[in-house]
């Protein structure tokens, strides 16, 4: 988390100084608490390191792909407009959503909510600003049924 916090200033900072876009994608497991209390801790475990795999996989190698917090996750799109951040993280959920997640021989449901927020469509002068902005998608989406993509401007 630290290194996407740091990393995040600082294209923030590049990205105002050079008048390019920057992007933030925060997404996070649906009804990670119920998978955990019905599967079990390992269980939830094993799926936030298939996620990371899915996620890592998926970017560019000039992004940053971070574990934010719990099973949150954020992907830090360099000299990407917000609509382009929409569309990988489009993708990334229905990647997520047509993945087979098996524990135990039992197949389980996971499915993603994505919030993106971009920079110059969130005045942002601190990095604080496009997390709230792309946290506030992200709850958004959650609020709006999950497993969708909501873009915050």
């Amino acid at each position: 988390k630290k290194f996407l916090l740091d990393r995040l200033s600082s294209e923030l900072s590049y990205a105002r100084r050079h008048a390019t876009p920057l992007s933030l994608i925060l997404f996070d497991v649906d009804f990670f608490k119920r998978l955990n209390d019905t599967y079990g801790h390992l269980a939830g475990d094993e799926v936030l390191v298939r996620l990371a795999g899915l996620g890592h996989q998926s970017v560019r190698a000039e992004d940053v792909f971070a574990r934010y917090g719990g099973e949150e996750f954020a992907v830090l799109c360099r000299a990407v407009p917000m609509v382009g951040a929409g569309v990988f993280a489009e993708r990334l959920r229905a990647l997520v959503a047509s993945t087979p997640f098996d524990w135990n021989g039992q197949r389980l449901q996971v499915t993603i909510s994505c919030g993106v927020a971009g920079y110059p469509e969130v005045t942002a002068q601190a990095p604080e600003q496009l997390i709230m902005a792309a946290d506030a998608a992200l709850y958004e989406a959650k609020r709006g049924g999950r497993n969708r993509v909501v873009l915050r401007s």
